[in-house]
């Protein structure tokens, strides 16, 4: 077999291929021996008809259209592996020579063009160096966090004086939106905030100082223009006509930093350790932040100076991932996506286009990771496997039978081992590009206002391929 590989824009090639006239013939034996255990032929047992009265029974047409088909496959099979290609989708054939079926004896050529996995040429990567950002702690920091649980123990006294920021203000709350009622609340603890997305001023921008001096039997009669980026579409851009009855103005009354407060709060007997306790969890929260600043500039490194030739029918596939994402993430919210759609005047056509650039990005990172992972001669055991899968099922209810299942799963499986290969990747990237070591993930130093922790490997875009 003779295989010429033309390579064309967009990682598509043209595969010119020539089967000899011996290779011609293993496709017409293959489709008889294929065909005669299938068909009946009167005098003979079925699989002992010969070759030529199977012809003859199915008809020539039928039968070299058969092993048409058959060498075509059996040619195009042996190319790809023969030059090393991943094709990406359905391959378009074209006869050549005129010829559209084979004839025995003779040589058979045809062509096939086909989206291949680029070819990925990493620069010398071990020459990019990023800065490993630095993390420190102010006092500040900690001193935040003690107001915040101060706040939190903070008792409510009742006042008699005009409300101000900080107080809590006990009300009935009635708004209307487009004419209909969005909030109908009676005796509503409300907290008079200076933070424009805390509390009720979340939900009505600025009505915290609007309330300011509102005494006990107040009655205000307020409109508050909601902003064009609204959380809620259905509601931006309108304005919320508010009414407001004061029944009671209260202050909050912090208690003593103190001993007594760390134990309340914490596991911890006084207030000098929980600071201490709070100081680590802080630096923990912003390494695990830096962490992630890190694997972000590491990957931008790499793919920035990277040229990858990426196929349309990935960048597809990527969107088409993204579009469900976006809708579940809707779902998830007990919100519809196609409502969504017609509130911002958009079709799913519109979001695809607006998205394209991110997906694009997405394929190609991940493309610069796997070709990465090849370099290293990274690879995933199945033991690694395994014990993912079972972190991943740990505290499930599973039978014996289900766990078995799921351990059978090739598509999980490869799953599994795509984004661990991915993984380790990205760790080997930053030990090159930095020196930092990402292998070990920090543990959170305290109980007391745990630090959310997340898997910084995780943070770039999903793979495609292993």
């Amino acid at each position: 077999m003779n295989v010429e590989v033309t390579r064309l824009p967009e990682s598509r090639v043209t595969l010119k291929i020539e089967l000899t006239p011996a290779e011609v013939e293993k496709s017409l034996d293959r489709t008889y021996k294929r065909l005669v255990q299938r068909v009946s032929i009167p005098g003979f047992r079925k699989g002992k008809a010969p070759r030529p009265v199977l012809e003859r029974a199915v008809g020539e047409d039928v039968f070299l259209h058969e092993a048409t088909d058959d060498a075509l496959e059996w040619g195009y099979e042996q190319a790809v592996d023969q030059e090393n290609l991943v094709p990406l989708e359905r391959a378009e054939v074209s006869a050549a020579d005129g010829h559209d079926h084979l004839h025995p004896g003779e040589p058979f050529r045809y062509e096939i063009t086909v989206s291949v996995r680029p070819q990925v040429e990493l620069p010398d990567y071990h020459a990019i160096h990023v800065d490993v950002p630095t993390v420190t702690v102010e006092g500040t920091e900690v001193q935040v966090i003690l107001h915040d649980l101060q706040e939190r123990q903070a008792m409510l006294e009742p006042v008699q004086r005009p409300a101000q920021i900080g107080d809590v203000v006990t009300m009935n709350l009635n708004a209307r939106v487009g004419g209909e009622e969005v909030i109908k609340q009676e005796n509503a603890d409300v907290e008079l905030t200076a933070e424009a997305d805390r509390g009720i001023d979340e939900i009505l921008p600025g009505l915290s100082q609007q309330l300011v001096g509102t005494t006990p039997a107040d009655i205000r009669e307020l409109s508050i223009p909601l902003p064009e980026d609204y959380a809620n579409p259905e509601w931006a851009g309108k304005t919320a006509f508010v009414t407001a009855l004061t029944k009671e103005v209260k202050r909050k009354v912090l208690p003593e930093l103190n001993d007594e407060l760390a134990q309340s709060v914490s596991r911890y007997e006084t207030l000098d350790d929980l600071k201490s306790a709070l100081e680590r969890n802080v630096e923990l929260e912003k390494r695990n932040q830096a962490n992630e600043q890190l694997v972000r500039e590491a990957i931008e490194a790499l793919v920035s100076r990277t040229f990858v030739d990426i196929p349309p029918v990935l960048v597809e596939e990527e969107l088409d991932r993204m579009m469900n994402d976006l809708s579940q993430a809707f779902s998830g919210q007990g919100q519809s996506f196609e409502m969504y759609l017609q509130s911002v005047d958009k079709t799913v056509n519109d979001m695809r286009e607006e998205m394209r650039e991110g997906a694009i990005e997405n394929v190609k990172t991940s493309l610069v990771l796997a070709a990465l992972a090849d370099a290293e001669s990274i690879e995933i055991s199945n033991d690694q496997i395994s014990a993912e899968l079972e972190a991943m099922v740990q505290g499930l209810r599973l039978s014996n039978q289900e766990r078995k299942r799921l351990h059978a799963n090739r598509e999980l499986r490869s799953s599994i081992r795509t984004r661990l290969r991915r993984q380790a990747a990205i760790r080997r990237l930053v030990a090159v590009v930095s020196g930092e070591d990402l292998s070990e993930p920090a543990v959170d130093a305290t109980e007391a206002e745990p630090a959310e922790q997340e898997h910084v490997e995780d943070s770039a875009a999903v793979e495609i391929g292993s």
